[in-house]
């Protein structure tokens, strides 16, 4: 594991800024750039659980996405400071459930839940995750235990009502 200190509530925080290149023609943060900042966050996660990029290089282990879910809640504008939140929800040997949530001070902007995948870069194949990454994701988890559940997990799009 590396060296790295954990946080004690086991939420993982990336902050960052939103720069002019992420502003779009509706003058304010373009939905790409949401989903950059979350893999900022996830980044972070993943460097603090041992899966650093030296590990994914010389290993040729990394995780790749199987699913996201954005929910918006508020538009991002120009020079705001972002906090993404990164949890992990649950994992086994191969798959990990995260959860992210995005603030600009107290207002939750958006939500991100993902399903990865350990996954080998040689091979293009899924493979176990190693020892010392299962121990860091559960250091994670077990860390969060005293939280609540979120209740943005687990969502998915909302059907549409016929039209009348």
């Amino acid at each position: 594991m590396n060296n790295k200190i954990f946080p004690t509530n086991g939420i993982v925080v990336t902050d960052l800024k939103v720069i002019p290149e992420w502003i779009d023609y509706n003058n304010h943060m373009n939905v790409v750039y949401y989903v950059q900042a979350f893999e900022t966050g996830f980044d972070f996660y993943k460097d603090l659980i041992g899966m650093d990029l030296a590990y994914i290089q010389s290993r040729n282990l990394s995780t790749v996405s199987l699913e996201s879910h954005i929910c918006y809640k508020k538009e991002a504008d120009l020079n705001d400071v972002l906090r993404i939140e990164t949890r992990v929800v649950e994992f086994d040997n191969k798959r990990a459930h995260i959860y992210q949530e995005m603030y600009r001070e107290a207002d939750l902007l958006a939500t991100q839940e993902t399903l990865s995948i350990s996954f080998n870069t040689l091979t293009r194949k899924t493979q176990e995750f190693e020892l010392e990454i299962i121990r860091g994701y559960t250091r994670l988890r077990d860390a969060q235990k005293a939280h609540a559940a979120q209740p943005e997990i687990n969502k998915s799009i909302r059907k549409l009502s016929p039209a009348n």
